[in-house]
């Protein structure tokens, strides 16, 4: 009996652990999933089936790295950049680097609560008879339903009780996974043209349709999240690395599913021939002749409820990436003086010191002194929390109000994001060959492969699709693949040599110690 007890209590704790990291999975399967996956299913098939499973595996190794990296240092991939840059050139004591990335994070995911806003009002024309609603009285429709996305979003986010609702927004986003699981068991599956889509190919584009580069980048961008990578570190923190992959593992996977099935069900309207313009609404109609009403109305609710998280979980990424880098307490520093002198095992389970460590922080010795300064923090934290909450609520909502082409919206917060992605890796790449946070777990050399050739991809995808809003027809498409690839071997060349990274990557399949980045943050 006790045993059985106890099989239980280890079900229930590793069935909560998977729900705690499905906070990962609400941010990708969010509006812009829906519709960039269906849109890709209409308007190209199966034929970008592979790009959701290269997007899936990037993903993983790259938020497989970020947790590795909080569980081996105990900080984030914030905190980390915000010590290995701290010798370069600051802005009111914070490296210039630090601005950077959190002003593209806050761009990023500014489009991207755009796309939620615009994915939440598509959301409710999806319900029966809401379409129909036309002029003022549709107007008035849609800046209501703005504005209550808006309202609720802000005041869960006020009184910090976004768990909560997380965790019913996931049970009714459930029963769109399972809608969706239905209409493609009476749809089926072409499971050659299938099996074709798994193989990486770019499509001829379709007159009147989106660049199928857009999609690719798209369908990357919207599953490799670049702003998980701070999130999902932070999330690590007090968890142990085999918990943490589990959690990822379960994470992607899940978020890999339910995109193949919207993509599918997105590709039963497919037809190589059709003038038929993709919208939320014609995939409503498709859902009704299997599902019936009934159907729809799951449909919209799972909808607007992968809407509304997203719009809260978006706007939590560029809290998190800020408050790393600015206001937190662990690396601030005037609250911390960092030691330049090596320093000794500390004990504490965290890093361990050596004789090219020099980031461990000692805290300041005057109590008084020290909870002065954390209560300063947290004020400053709190009114940074609530001003990018305000920000990204009210742009939000007053651009969708304003009937900006919400389909277009969405598109561009994805490739915008999906361009960011290449960014962010690289500086995961570079922190995670770092000794001073590395030290006591060096990343392996088949690690870094990994991790390599992921940021490589992500590059190459990048430039791929700059190139061709730049060129435009003036390259072919295979010479345009060309430059693209040579574009990501230069840059990821370039950074092996220019910083220490190409030294320690060696030094990873030696199994020596990894060399020492400067003070100068290389």
């Amino acid at each position: 009996m006790a045993t059985g007890s106890r099989g239980w209590k280890d079900f229930i704790k590793q069935a909560g652990e998977l729900l705690y990291w499905a906070m990962l999975a609400a941010c990708t399967v969010g509006p812009g999933t829906v519709v960039t996956c269906s849109r890709s299913g209409a308007e190209y098939g199966l034929a970008l089936c592979w790009a959701l499973i290269l997007a899936t595996i990037l993903a993983f190794i790259l938020q497989e790295g970020t947790v590795r990296l909080t569980v081996t240092s105990g900080l984030s991939l914030g905190q980390c950049l915000k010590l290995k840059y701290r010798h370069t050139f600051k802005i009111y004591k914070v490296a210039l680097i630090c601005w950077v990335i959190s002003g593209c994070v806050f761009i990023g995911n500014l489009f991207f609560s755009l796309n939620c806003w615009a994915g939440g009002v598509d959301a409710v024309l999806a319900f029966p008879g809401a379409s129909d609603v036309t002029g003022w009285q549709g107007d008035l429709l849609r800046i209501g339903v703005c504005v209550g996305y808006g309202v609720i979003t802000m005041v869960l986010l006020w009184y910090d009780k976004t768990h909560l609702l997380g965790v019913m927004l996931g049970f009714v986003m459930m029963g769109m996974v399972v809608l969706f699981v239905i209409v493609v068991a009476e749809i089926g599956i072409d499971w050659p043209n299938f099996g074709k889509g798994l193989l990486p190919n770019i499509p001829s584009r379709i007159e009147g349709r989106v660049e199928p580069t857009d999609l690719v980048l798209s369908l990357v961008g919207t599953t490799a999240l670049g702003f998980n990578l701070f999130l999902g570190g932070d999330m690590a923190k007090g968890r142990t690395l085999v918990s943490a992959q589990r959690g990822i593992l379960f994470s992607v996977v899940s978020a890999m599913i339910v995109s193949l099935l919207i993509l599918i069900v997105g590709a039963g309207q497919f037809s190589p021939t059709s003038s038929a313009t993709y919208s939320i609404q014609g995939l409503s109609k498709f859902i009704r002749n299997y599902t019936g009403e009934g159907g729809v109305v799951v449909f919209a609710l799972g909808f607007m409820a992968a809407a509304l998280s997203s719009m809260i979980t978006v706007i939590l990424g560029a809290n998190i990436t800020a408050r790393s880098m600015f206001f937190d307490e662990e690396t601030d520093p005037t609250l911390y003086k960092f030691r330049e002198e090596p320093l000794e095992n500390r004990g504490d389970g965290q890093r361990s010191g050596g004789d090219d460590e020099k980031a461990l922080p000692v805290i300041q010795t005057n109590p008084t002194w020290v909870e002065e300064r954390q209560e300063k923090l947290r004020k400053r934290k709190h009114i940074m929390n609530q001003s990018i909450n305000l920000i990204q609520t009210a742009i939000s909502v007053i651009a969708i109000a304003a009937n900006a082409d919400r389909l277009y919206v969405i598109l561009v917060a994805q490739v915008f994001n999906g361009a960011l992605l290449p960014f962010f890796s690289m500086c995961l790449l570079l922190c995670i060959n770092d000794p001073q946070f590395m030290k006591s777990r060096p990343q392996k050399g088949y690690a870094n492969v990994f991790l390599f050739v992921s940021v490589t991809i992500s590059l190459f995808l990048s430039s791929n699709t700059v190139l061709e809003k730049i060129v435009g027809d003036a390259l072919a498409i295979d010479e345009r693949l060309y430059v693209a690839i040579a574009i990501s071997i230069t840059g990821m060349a370039a950074l092996s040599f220019f910083t220490s990274l190409g030294k320690n990557i060696v030094q990873s399949f030696k199994g020596n110690k990894i060399t020492n980045s400067n003070a100068s943050g290389r």
